[in-house]
């Protein structure tokens, strides 16, 4: 028995059943939260995995999936420690890569089984990636295709890149309150104040940050339950360890972002195999696509989708 807590709306208008659902889920012992809309519950199956760890996307999802519920059925969940399901279920125990992993197959199989599909097509935003990319990689069969967006590849690279960036930066501007905070700083991270200094003079100097919006406490708190996570989910190397993938793989990216660096988007798009790839490039942006980008976000994925010349049941 699936299903704990539900909220399913269904409506008929002109043929088509419409999809409103909010469920609790039971999945590796505790209730996680899913949600998901659509204007016909015939189309395709569609998962967005948000990023963080811990951020969910329910604040912003409504922005991009409005261009898509026509076509899609669009999912999302709310990961545990992370927004309902946080709420619904505290988790006290110790947060591993595997049980987030083991968490995503459990959702997609609940999809896959209350919609009656075979296959969705699954999108991983930022930490989102690190989980649907290794979902990618070890069952393909229950993917359409998959979609990285701005997505975590190996972050300990992108982590030294950053950090060289922002020092090369700041040497140029002669920024010297920016090099004397950095001066100890280097990856991996021995807590979160290293994290706290890169984060916001990276987006200080090499984007469009300001200073006030990087309050120190958001990043200590964050810390306290993920900063180990966010550690060990750094060494895995999807650049290195992925050379092939056997669906169908799109990645979208900006070359202005500097949180999942840029250039291993492009380094694993050229060395990837797969029946179809294609790489989409946001000019004059930054990290946070799905959540800045609502409009022209939902209609690339759009585009991309249903340009997709799989087959689609």
């Amino acid at each position: 028995m699936y299903l704990l807590v539900c909220c399913s709306l269904s409506l008929t208008l002109w043929g088509q059943t419409k999809v409103k659902l909010h469920v609790g889920v039971p999945i590796n012992g505790i209730k996680q939260w899913i949600g998901a809309t659509g204007a016909d519950d015939s189309k395709p199956l569609l998962l967005f995995i948000h990023g963080g760890p811990g951020f969910s996307s329910r604040s912003y999802a409504k922005y991009f999936s409005k261009y898509l519920k026509q076509d899609f059925i669009v999912a999302q969940w709310d990961q545990r420690e992370t927004g309902i399901t946080a709420h619904w279920s505290p988790y006290t125990d110790t947060l591993t890569l595997e049980l987030f992993h083991h968490d995503t197959r459990a959702v997609v199989e609940y999809l896959l089984q209350h919609f009656d599909r075979k296959k969705l097509y699954l999108v991983g935003f930022s930490w989102g990636n690190f989980l649907g990319m290794h979902f990618a990689q070890e069952h393909p069969e229950m993917l359409h295709a998959y979609v990285s967006v701005s997505g975590m590849l190996h972050n300990a690279r992108s982590e030294v890149l950053t950090l060289q960036a922002t020092r090369a930066k700041a040497r140029g501007l002669q920024h010297q309150e920016a090099l004397d905070d950095l001066a100890e700083v280097s990856f991996p991270y021995q807590d979160w104040q290293a994290l706290y200094r890169q984060r916001k003079w990276s987006a200080v100097l090499l984007g469009n940050g300001k200073l006030r919006n990087y309050p120190p406490a958001l990043f200590e708190d964050w810390s306290a339950k993920w900063f180990n996570l966010f550690l060990a989910a750094s060494r895995v190397d999807y650049v290195a360890t992925i050379p092939e993938l056997a669906c169908p793989v799109y990645l979208l990216a900006s070359a202005g972002d500097f949180v999942a660096h840029h250039q291993l988007t492009q380094e694993f798009y050229d060395q990837v195999e797969a029946p179809q790839k294609q790489l989409v490039w946001f000019p004059g942006q930054e990290h946070e696509l799905p959540g800045r980008l609502g409009k022209a976000f939902g209609k690339t994925l759009l585009q991309l989708l249903t340009d997709h010349d799989g087959e689609v049941e």
